[in-house]
């Protein structure tokens, strides 16, 4: 199960601001409530127009993912590499606690310039 999820909480107006964070995250919470499911944290730190075939002028963006299956998770990496993504592995499903903080880089982002396109990149050296 792909898990796009970001909890965010509107009650206070936009941006939004996290639910929940730091130590517990959406992902963790999906894995209690379906714990025979093989949640893969994927897709949440990015918008939708750019899910599938992402284009940016320095190259495929990278997804983060994470999950506890090893199998998911490579079925999943198989699934977005399909779509054009470059994929980084960052451990079990409760690193989800970082990639749900890190969707709110990008929706800060999208409020500021009200714009969808932009993607995250792990530059290597």
């Amino acid at each position: 199960m792909i898990d796009t999820t970001n909890p965010l909480d509107f009650s206070e107006g936009i941006p939004p601001k996290l639910a929940v964070g730091h130590t517990d995250s959406a992902g963790e919470h999906i894995q209690r409530w379906l714990p025979d499911s093989h949640v893969v944290k994927a897709f949440n730190i990015v918008g939708s127009p750019h899910m599938f075939k992402p284009e940016f002028p320095g190259g495929p963006p990278d997804m983060f993912i994470c999950g506890n299956d090893d199998q998911a998770k490579a079925t999943v990496t198989d699934l977005l590499k399909a779509f054009g993504w470059s994929v980084i592995d960052i451990g079990d499903i409760e690193c989800a606690r970082y990639l749900e903080p890190l969707a709110m880089v990008w929706i800060r982002h999208f409020f500021r310039i009200n714009s969808v396109d932009h993607a995250f990149k792990l530059l290597r050296k």
